[in-house]
């Protein structure tokens, strides 16, 4: 057999080419596999950053969101009052004063050759020596002239009724005293009773809400509010002896005032502290509505106190505890007046500095459902003062009782720490079917300084009274039907307070004055509608009936109205509003 073809050097060459090629393909197959494992590794990665970082920006945008709402309310009044016979404290004191000018000048007493009071002598006294008299006047101080003056005369007076100062009990002393002044009622210092009419008044009261999340457990919450009458546009009235009539820190959101946008609430609140449940909020503080002053509202909870004896605006801290979903526990502390700040405490010396006025208390909702609210609150208020810092057109000096010399804007300050005051109340809150209903018990004490008074008299006491500790309560009903799937209901009201019944109330949104204030009996019946849910009709109807004066006020003596008593201003005997009402939410 012959031997076969044998490969040539061409073919050879040929199948290795073949071969480099293929595991060149090879190479850059794997290469590319390779490299396209590790690209989409790659993307997968840049896909997971990008979404990480779009999450924070969904996060920090939601933070950074603040929800809006608010509400606004028109409504028409028609108030009617009468005020009773009294005595014009103003006047009295000035005719006092104006006395004492007479005994310092002269050393005699101006009497008649019978021995009666004579006023005419003072008034040509005064006349005659014009000059002397507003030196003397402007010089005249409660703290210092005032008493000595007084003690001056009264020793006088004693004498000459044949009594022997150095002898002289406490009880001759108040009778000398309130013999002086029943001899000072010269004509005009009575005053006859009269009515009060008020066709119409319209109001506008507009409410910005605010909140946002601040971080995952830390919350902003704000309210702005303006509330003002139809026609008037001025936070600074005329006083007259109501509580709502001078301008303060504690009540303009509850008294109309002028058309500026103000802050009403604005806090934080830190929850979760330290993984448990409870939380601090600071800032001003959400402490009018409360219970159950926002069923006749018809609105849900507005302020955390119990509304029947905190209706205050001020600034503070709460620390809250929730024991279960139902219970929880919150301490309180509130600023009701800075005493320095303001308040020109360099011209002062240290001794002559008023203490600051604070609240501390517990707020505990032993049980709270859609069902029923058992709360109750407990405060005691330091250092409180004869007012707070504010605004207000004083018809009178209230030292002298001189008339002012037109209506001037006066920037009023507190002049002294009158004492404390304790407050208690407890509710029992209930939904029975087609029934809402509430019993509210509440209790205040005064504790007063030892021999502190003020031109408006000590911790209810009168002007050069010794202040002594007085114990006051106040019992507040309510019971309101709901109809045609609760858009519309008709609730009726009733709370009564005593003699010294006290609470602080002057933001209560009354016009009249605060209806848990009252030194008597308040009855108040209204019905709402809601034509849907965000805008609602009211109709109400309050009627005041009072036995004492001073409601609303811890500085000065009730007095009784069943007579005609000495008082700085008028009051009313009985009072009521009519009041249509339409409220619109957004």
């Amino acid at each position: 057999m012959g031997a076969g073809p044998q490969p040539t050097e061409t073919s050879t060459r040929s199948s290795l080419m073949r071969k480099i090629l293929a595991i060149l393909l090879a190479v850059t197959l794997l290469i590319a596999l390779a490299g396209s494992a590790v690209a989409a590794k790659d993307n997968d990665s840049r896909i997971q950053a990008l979404e990480k970082r779009l999450q924070k920006l969904e996060i920090k945008a939601a933070h950074n969101k603040i929800d809006f709402g608010g509400d606004l309310r028109i409504e028409a009044h028609t108030i009617t009052g009468e005020v009773p016979d009294y005595y014009d404290g103003m006047i009295l004191q000035n005719i006092m004063v104006n006395t004492m000018f007479f005994h310092s000048a002269t050393g005699n007493l101006p009497m008649t050759e019978l021995g009666a009071f004579d006023y005419s002598q003072v008034q040509n006294q005064i006349m005659d020596n014009y000059g002397d008299y507003q030196f003397w006047v402007n010089n005249f101080d409660f703290n210092t002239t005032f008493p000595a003056g007084m003690q001056s005369l009264l020793t006088d007076m004693a004498v000459a009724q044949g009594m022997d100062p150095g002898t002289m009990t406490e009880a001759d002393w108040a009778a000398v005293q309130n013999g002086a002044m029943q001899m000072m009622m010269v004509p005009g210092v009575f005053q006859s009773g009269y009515k009060t009419d008020n066709d119409i008044l319209y109001t506008t009261r507009l409410r910005l809400n605010m909140h946002a999340m601040v971080a995952s457990n830390v919350s902003f919450n704000g309210r702005m509010s303006m509330y003002k009458p139809w026609g008037a546009s001025t936070q600074t009235g005329v006083f007259n002896g109501q509580a709502g009539t001078m301008n303060t820190d504690a009540n303009w959101p509850g008294t109309p005032g002028d058309a500026n946008l103000k802050v009403e609430r604005a806090f934080f609140s830190w929850n979760n502290l330290a993984g448990q449940p409870m939380y601090l909020s600071l800032g001003r503080r959400p402490s009018t509505a409360g219970p159950p002053l926002n069923m006749r509202q018809d609105e849900p909870r507005g302020g955390t106190p119990m509304g029947s004896i905190i209706d205050f605006q001020f600034d503070g801290a709460t620390f809250g505890y929730s024991l279960s979903d139902k219970t929880e526990l919150r301490a309180c502390y509130g600023l009701g007046y800075e005493s320095q700040y303001g308040n020109g405490s360099l011209l002062q010396r240290p001794a002559d500095r008023l203490k600051d006025a604070s609240f501390f208390g517990f707020n505990i909702d032993a049980w709270n459902t859609p069902e029923m609210l058992v709360q109750t609150t407990i405060a005691r208020a330091f250092n409180i003062t004869d007012g707070f810092n504010g605004f207000v057109i004083m018809p009178n000096d209230p030292v002298t009782g001189n008339p002012m010399p037109g209506p001037i804007v006066t920037r009023y300050s507190p002049s002294a720490n009158l004492g404390d005051f304790d407050l208690a109340s407890i509710l029992l809150q209930r939904r029975d079917g087609p029934i809402d209903w509430f019993i509210c018990g509440n209790w205040s004490k005064s504790r007063p300084d030892e021999g502190v008074t003020t031109p408006f008299g000590g911790l209810l006491a009168d002007p050069l009274a010794t202040a002594e500790s007085q114990t006051g309560s106040m019992v507040y009903l309510g019971a309101r039907m709901n109809f045609n799937e609760e858009k519309t209901k008709v609730g009726l009201e009733w709370n009564k307070g005593s003699q010294y019944w006290f609470n602080f109330a002057p933001a209560q949104d009354d016009l009249i004055a605060p209806k848990t204030s009252t030194r008597g009996t308040v009855i108040e019946a209204y019905l709402t509608h809601r034509v849907n849910h965000k805008f609602m009709i009211k109709v109400a109807y309050i009627d005041y009936s009072y036995d004492y004066s001073g409601s609303g006020w811890h500085v000065g003596a009730p007095q009784d109205l069943d007579s005609a008593q000495v008082l700085g201003f008028p009051t009313y005997k009985n009072a009521a509003k009519l009041s249509l009402g339409f409220t619109a939410k957004f």
